[in-house]
């Protein structure tokens, strides 16, 4: 079984509408498990060809990566979408991390738990993990510049934001860990309780 390289992901852009269609009910049947099912047991069960499934992706563990990243861009589009016109970088951020914890819902988190063996999906995962990291320091930085929160380590701080709601939700944790909420509410109260201790008075 050969590692799935995120480059070698067919861009978006390339795929046509019938191949947007047939990657969001694979998703549905993704939640339904996957386990032990060929790329033609795949395709039956979309009643679509073959041949059709190929021209997603060049192997079970392509489609899956592929499915699943393109889940994951559109959270994260739909977050950048949301903070558009918003000025103040706090609020921004706020935002964005509202809408990129869904990443670590119960739905990707039901995925993930099912998928963490499939090579390619950790990779991917890691992946759009650093992004959100990167992106939460950038609004970071910008609301000390505009002197919204203390001056302080905005990349520690970042990894912090961004890496709390996928170790919530990480397996191992359970039974460790008693929380009062889902990972991804318990994620919130984490981030809510480092940003307040960071806002300005």
């Amino acid at each position: 079984m050969a590692i799935v390289n995120l480059k070698e992901l067919k861009p978006l852009k390339e795929l046509t509408a019938k191949h947007i269609q047939v990657i969001e009910e694979f998703e549905e049947l993704l939640e339904q498990g996957i386990s032990g099912l060929t790329m033609s047991d795949i395709a039956a069960k979309l009643k679509v060809s073959l041949r059709t499934l190929y021209e997603i992706a060049p192997s079970k563990e392509h489609l899956i990566t592929s499915t699943m990243d393109r889940m994951l861009t559109n959270i994260g589009q739909e977050a950048s979408a949301s903070i558009q016109g918003i000025q103040s970088p706090l609020s921004k951020l706020k935002m964005y991390i509202d809408i990129g914890y869904e990443a670590v819902g119960p739905r990707i988190q039901k995925f993930t738990l099912d998928l963490s063996k499939v090579r390619g999906v950790v990779e991917m995962l890691d992946y759009h993990r650093d992004y959100f990291i990167d992106r939460i320091e950038e609004l970071l930085d910008e609301a000390v510049k505009q002197k919204e929160i203390k001056d302080t380590d905005t990349r520690v701080v970042a990894i912090a934001l961004g890496g709390i709601a996928r170790i919530l939700s990480d397996p191992y944790y359970e039974g460790k860990l008693i929380l009062k909420d889902t990972p991804e509410a318990s994620a919130h109260l984490v981030a809510d309780l480092i940003l307040d201790s960071l806002a300005q008075k």
